[in-house]
C-alpha cells in the first residue's frame, strides 16, 4: 500500500532557510512597510516578448505565499548579498521590482524581478 505525504510548514521554511538550505535573505517592501524573508534567487530563461520566441535572463524568486500574502506589481524585494560557504560574495546586495506574480497553489509563490 502506498502511501502520499505532503511537504509541512517546516519543510518549505528548510528549503528557504540561508544558513542550511538554499535560501537568501531578503527584505519584502510593501508600501513602506517591510518584512525579513527568505527566497530562493535564481536567472531563468524568459521569454521577452509573447511570439517572437526571443528569451533572455531574468531574475526569479521563489517564496512561500504565507510570506507575503499582499504581494504586489511593483513592490520591492532588496536581497541581500549571495556569498559562497567561505563567505566570498559571489553577487552584490541589489534592490528589485516585482514585475510578475507567479503562484504555483502548492504553498511557493515566483516572483519575476526587475533590477531597479
Amino acid at each position: 500500500m502506498s502511501e502520499y505525504r505532503m511537504e509541512t510548514e517546516e519543510d518549505m521554511a528548510s528549503y528557504l532557510d540561508s544558513t542550511t538550505g538554499h535560501g537568501v535573505i531578503a527584505t519584502y517592501v510593501n508600501n513602506g512597510t517591510s518584512s525579513v524573508i527568505n527566497i530562493i534567487l535564481n536567472n531563468e530563461y524568459i521569454e521577452q516578448e509573447e511570439g517572437i520566441g526571443v528569451e533572455a535572463l531574468q531574475p526569479v524568486a521563489y517564496c512561500r505565499s504565507i510570506d507575503i500574502p499582499s504581494v504586489s506589481y511593483g513592490h520591492a524585494l532588496n536581497v541581500s548579498a549571495i556569498k559562497d560557504t567561505d563567505g566570498n560574495i559571489i553577487k552584490a546586495a541589489t534592490d528589485y521590482t516585482i514585475v510578475n506574480i507567479r503562484p504555483d497553489r502548492t504553498g511557493f509563490i515566483a516572483l519575476e524581478l526587475e533590477e531597479v
